[in-house]
Order: structure tokens, then C-alpha cells, then sequence
């Protein structure tokens, strides 16, 4: 028979290791906060910026639009555009991120990549200064 000490030993090691399961659990990357900040296309030329509030603005080729975003769930997201990204209407793509990287998957299954825009630093030998792009 197990004294008292040992079930209570038991009890904390339990408790202890459940609130790591969730203390990790917790600290695990939610898609609205890693979505927002710039975006560049991979391969292209359209850059696209999500902002917390839920709006979102991108450029393409000289073209600019606004619109709003929400995730639907955590795998898929909802945008409207406006200007000529209104013609379309609302668009539902499956979202995922994968070492810096944003991809979305239309529902006719074409697939487009971004890269997130970080800041670069760059020496400038002439000028002997750090300087941040």
C-alpha cells in the first residue's frame, strides 16, 4: 500500500507536467497574430500587409487595393477587397505558415507564396554606416 507522501508525490509530478502541456500549448503560434506584417510574393510582384485591426492593403504591378480579412477557422481565411477585388467578391483560401513563409491555397487549388519582409541591414563601405532597409 502506497503511503499518503507517495500518492501526493504523484499527484504534483502529475500537475506539474499537465500545466507544461498547457503552459506550451498556450505559447503556440495563433494564424492572426502571425499573419500580420508585410508579405512579398515569391516569384512575383505583389506585396500584401495585414494589419491587426483586420484590414489589409496590397500592391501589385502599380495597383493598390484595401480590404478586410478574418480567419474562418485556424486553416482558412476570408477576404474582401475592394476596387477591382470586388468583382470577385468575397475569397476563401486555405492558410498555412511554414518557416517564414505564407501560403495560400484558392479553392480551384492554385497555390501562392509569400515571404515575409524583414528588416535588412546593409553596410555602406563609402559611408562607413550600418544602415537598415
Amino acid at each position: 500500500m502506497k503511503s499518503i507522501e507517495g500518492i501526493l508525490k504523484q499527484v504534483i509530478r502529475c500537475l506539474g507536467i499537465v500545466s507544461i502541456v498547457v503552459l506550451l500549448s498556450s505559447c503556440a503560434s495563433k494564424p492572426e497574430n502571425e499573419i500580420v506584417g508585410k508579405w512579398e510574393e515569391i516569384g512575383g510582384t505583389e506585396s500584401i500587409e495585414f494589419f491587426k485591426d483586420g484590414t489589409v492593403s496590397g500592391v501589385d504591378k502599380g495597383r493598390s487595393m484595401v480590404g478586410s480579412y478574418k480567419f474562418v477557422d485556424k486553416d482558412r481565411i476570408k477576404m474582401e477587397m475592394g476596387g477591382f477585388g470586388a468583382l470577385t467578391g468575397p475569397v476563401i483560401m486555405k492558410v498555412s505558415f511554414s518557416g517564414g513563409e505564407l501560403t495560400f491555397t484558392t479553392q480551384d487549388s492554385k497555390v501562392l507564396k509569400y515571404s515575409k519582409e524583414n528588416l535588412h541591414s546593409r553596410f555602406d563601405p563609402d559611408s562607413a554606416m550600418l544602415t537598415l532597409q
